[in-house]
């Protein structure tokens, strides 16, 4: 078998022959720290993304349907096995590699430049309130006989989704990144059709805090855009007073051509005033 590892900004590689490892540099590390030998590792990666792949319905943690069948599953499963990861609750992000499904290789390298931004640029307060969901590997695999074609691997963090929480980030939060709560957005004007738009879920006044947020954070030379509030989620640490908010997926969900025109609008009615 080829096998190969190189280095790539922030991650390592690893070849064998139809399959490719992209490894978080801790992962990588703690691999290297037990001596392991990666061909084995990657036999038991390829037996365990096989046992979720044929037990589908057993492993579903989504409870959000596909608008379009792009072929990704989100399936939990707890892994002990492999011995590397810091919390073997695992999320399994698993894509058949159809053209029109994001790739889950994109969103592993979006999360490991982010976190990298977060740590650089934010402050320890703002840290310690908003951070995102560590990512293990990215495995891909060439076999045709395989279902999922390529799988990211993450922690299963548990916590309430932001859309599912009417008053939207808690008071501290907005303190601290200086966004408005949402009673403040109730009473300007300049979001009243916002408003019209969704009069009893609130969910336009979610996505205007988001909106806030994301506004900040690129004053501080961090670029994100539009999230489905699904993909935020509130967590409540043991023995913290605080309320820590984790993005889960940092690619934008579009749906064009809505969306960015939609998104362009919200955030220039954020600047204003």
């Amino acid at each position: 078998m080829n096998k190969k590892a190189t280095l790539s900004p922030g991650m390592r590689t690893y070849d064998q022959g139809e399959v490719t490892i992209d490894l978080a540099p801790p992962i990588y590390q703690d691999l290297q720290d037990r001596s392991a030998n990666l061909s084995e590792f990657t036999q038991r990666l390829i037996h365990l993304i096989a046992e979720v792949e044929h037990n589908r319905q057993q492993y579903n943690i989504n409870p959000y349907a596909e608008k379009f069948n792009r072929g990704i599953y989100i399936l939990g499963k707890d892994e002990s096995e492999l011995g590397v990861f810091p919390n073997s609750n695992l999320v399994l992000k698993c894509s058949e590699g159809r053209w029109n499904a994001e790739n889950p290789r994109r969103q592993f390298l979006r999360s490991l430049e982010l976190a990298w931004e977060f740590k650089a640029r934010l402050t320890e307060p703002e840290q310690a309130l908003l951070q995102i969901c560590p990512v293990y590997l990215h495995f891909q695999t060439r076999a045709k006989r395989t279902l999922f074609k390529r799988v990211l691997v993450m922690p299963h963090i548990e916590g309430t989704p932001l859309g599912k929480i009417e008053t939207g980030f808690s008071a501290e939060f907005c303190q601290t990144f200086k966004i408005p709560d949402t009673k403040e957005i109730l009473r300007k004007f300049r979001f009243t059709l916002h408003r019209l738009f969704d009069p009893d879920q609130k969910r336009q006044l979610l996505k205007i805090q988001s909106a806030y947020l994301f506004q900040r954070l690129s004053q501080k030379g961090i670029r994100i855009f539009s999230l489905n509030q699904k993909n935020i989620l509130a967590t409540s640490k043991p023995n913290k007073t605080h309320t820590q908010y984790v993005i889960i997926d940092p690619i934008a969900d579009y749906y064009l051509p809505i969306s960015p025109i939609y998104n362009l609008l919200t955030a220039q009615l954020c600047r204003w005033g």
